[in-house]
Parts: C-alpha cells; structure tokens; sequence
C-alpha cells in the first residue's frame, strides 16, 4: 500500500477568473437619485438614517444596599412597595424618613433633606 494519493487530473487548463465576481457600477446623476428619494417617500419608503438617539438621564440613584433580613421582611417590604405603587428604593427613603422624625433625630433629618434634594 502506497502512501500517494489520486490526483483529481485537474490540469494547468482550468481558468478560475471565471469565479470572479461582475461590478456592476451605476451612475445616477444627482437630479435622478433627487427624483428616486422623493418618489420612494411618496410611495411610503422613508429613509433609513439613524435615528437621533436621547441621552439617558442620570439617576441619583447609585449605591447599592445589601441588607440582611429576617423571613418574610423582604416580602412585606416589596408587598408595602407594590400597594403605594412605588419602588422599593422610595419606600426605603420614607420608611427612613418617618423613623427620623419619629426619634426626633433633627440633626440626620437635616443632612437627609440635604441628600434628596
């Protein structure tokens, strides 16, 4: 058994520009792609351009809190958040500020005035 392979009898005779592809160029004047735009914007066909994309404003919202909680308090948190129908970080905010003016504590209600502002 001999380790030479089949040739596949190919040739020098084989012509692969054909396999290139055709360009094709086309020049449209100005005034015909003028006439091409509006004609596609008659017919319904709008531009393709980007759209102008909003810059997303900054939330004050930024530090994360990780809290450790006991059985069923994260539950009655987000159960409280979904009956006012607001999120859970605004809850925390006026569960903070009611126990501040609970206590009494006028000096850290001051700074957290001065914080959610």
């Amino acid at each position: 058994m001999g380790k030479e392979r089949a040739g596949l009898d190919l040739g020098e005779d084989l012509d692969l520009t054909v396999f290139t592809p055709k360009t094709h160029t086309r020049h449209d004047s100005e005034e015909e792609k003028y006439a091409i735009k509006q004609s596609a914007e008659q017919s319904g066909f709008i531009s393709r351009e980007p759209r102008i994309r909003r810059r997303k404003p900054v939330s004050p919202y930024k530090i994360q809190l990780n809290l450790k909680v006991r059985d069923g308090i994260k539950e009655l948190f987000q159960d409280l958040g979904e009956r006012l129908h607001v999120h859970d970080k605004t809850v925390f905010e006026r569960a903070l500020l009611a126990l501040l003016e609970k206590e009494g504590q006028s000096d850290l209600l001051q700074r957290y005035r001065e914080i959610v502002k």
